[in-house]
């Protein structure tokens, strides 16, 4: 460390303060362009003055430069605009219910599956059946005839015998009763949002269910 006579031999007080070097630029602005083509114009032979034209196109081609760098600062601060707007949006699903594909729906502990059928027409026997993991068939409901539009059901996990299904992951099947099949749908509620960077990539964390991709959802209850 210098001491005060140290800095005195290098003509420096300890009250004085060392600057840095102002930082290098290596990309020329606007005003750079200006002051090189004023000192061209002075500095030009006057046999043979700059042609207009050539000087027309290099304010020309300055513009266009500058016209694509603000455009892309202004599309850069749109995307940071939509970025948040949309993070705020989804930020609001937190404590609702989402229909996801169903396929694969959960019969958590102590609770019951939730799930729904979207009908597209009238149904004149809605027949839900449900089958665990290795494809046995665990159950079967028939909640008879039911009109278009979203039926939701739920299964406290009883099998026909009365006893109780182990907890964990079932597949479930929608058929109508007129010999077409409806997918079936789970029913989640949103525990919380993931935002990636920017708010890209976000995930909704499902109870039970983990974090799942917004592309997973079908709807919003």
């Amino acid at each position: 460390m210098f001491s005060t006579d140290s800095l005195a031999a290098t003509n420096l007080r300890s009250s004085d303060s060392l600057t840095p070097p102002k930082e290098r630029r290596t990309v020329l602005n606007q005003d750079d362009f200006m002051t090189l083509l004023s000192t061209q114009l002075r500095n030009q032979d006057p046999t043979k003055p700059l042609d207009a034209n050539e000087m027309v196109a290099q304010m020309a081609q300055l513009s266009t430069v500058t016209g694509i760098s603000d455009l892309g600062k202004q599309v850069a601060e749109l995307s940071r605009s939509l970025n948040s707007s949309r993070a705020a949006e989804i930020a609001q699903l937190v404590g609702r219910e989402v229909l996801l594909d169903g396929e694969s729906s959960l019969l958590p502990i102590g609770g019951a599956l939730q799930g729904a059928v979207n009908l597209p027409a009238d149904a004149p026997d809605l027949n839900i059946t449900i089958y665990d993991q290795a494809g046995r068939l665990v159950r079967q409901v028939s909640l008879g005839a039911q009109p278009a539009g979203m039926v939701r059901f739920a299964w406290d996990g009883s099998q026909a015998d009365g006893t109780g299904a182990m907890p964990g992951r079932y597949r479930v099947y929608a058929d109508p009763g007129n010999g077409q099949t409806v997918p079936a749908l789970a029913v989640g509620r949103v525990d919380s949002v993931l935002f990636g960077s920017d708010g890209q990539g976000a995930q909704l964390i499902l109870n039970g269910y983990g974090a799942t991709d917004l592309s997973a959802v079908r709807q919003v209850m």
